[in-house]
């Protein structure tokens, strides 16, 4: 609707809760990993990261410049924890239920993470006007694609067995 009837706010409240967004992404995936694993490197990594990224917005102000760069590198430790943790699972013979379903998340972050290399590359880097409805495409694609092959992981091999001892 904002796009139909050209608001105005519109174009600036989406940029602000773009940045706003970019800067929890890769601590949100961290924390996730602390979840799973348990480590205190993962809460170590959340602090490291909040402050790389006040030293980068410091650096290079509130804006594009800085978001690039916390996308960047954010978008870059993600796919190497997920890719961790996927051969973490490979390295076991057998295997829970749970470990079933975390190896799907893996896939589907690695899937869109690594498609967001692509991404990153021609909407931050090599920006240009004619391919950006492709780059949207692309972008929106792996995001339906991951979210698909997490939702199979929990749909094939999460149970909920609670339910079943209540009633």
């Amino acid at each position: 609707m904002p796009e139909i009837f050209h608001w105005e706010w519109y174009n600036a409240a989406t940029n602000l809760i773009t940045l706003f967004y970019n800067l929890i992404d890769g601590p949100l995936i961290f924390l996730v990993f602390y979840y799973i694993f348990k480590k205190r490197f993962f809460l170590y990594l959340i602090i490291a990261f909040f402050v790389f990224e006040v030293i980068i917005i410091y650096m290079k102000g509130f804006g594009n410049a800085s978001d690039n760069i916390i996308i960047g590198l954010g978008s870059l430790f993600c796919l190497i924890l997920n890719i961790w943790g996927i051969s973490k699972y490979f390295m076991k013979v057998e295997h829970s239920d749970s470990e079933h379903v975390l190896v799907y998340v893996y896939a589907g972050y690695i899937f869109y993470y690594g498609l967001f290399a692509v991404v990153y590359k021609f909407n931050y880097l090599i920006a240009s006007g004619p391919q950006r409805p492709y780059v949207i495409f692309v972008n929106y694609s792996a995001i339906c694609l991951a979210t698909s092959l997490i939702s199979f992981g929990f749909w094939k091999y999460a149970h909920t067995n609670y339910r079943e001892e209540r009633y």
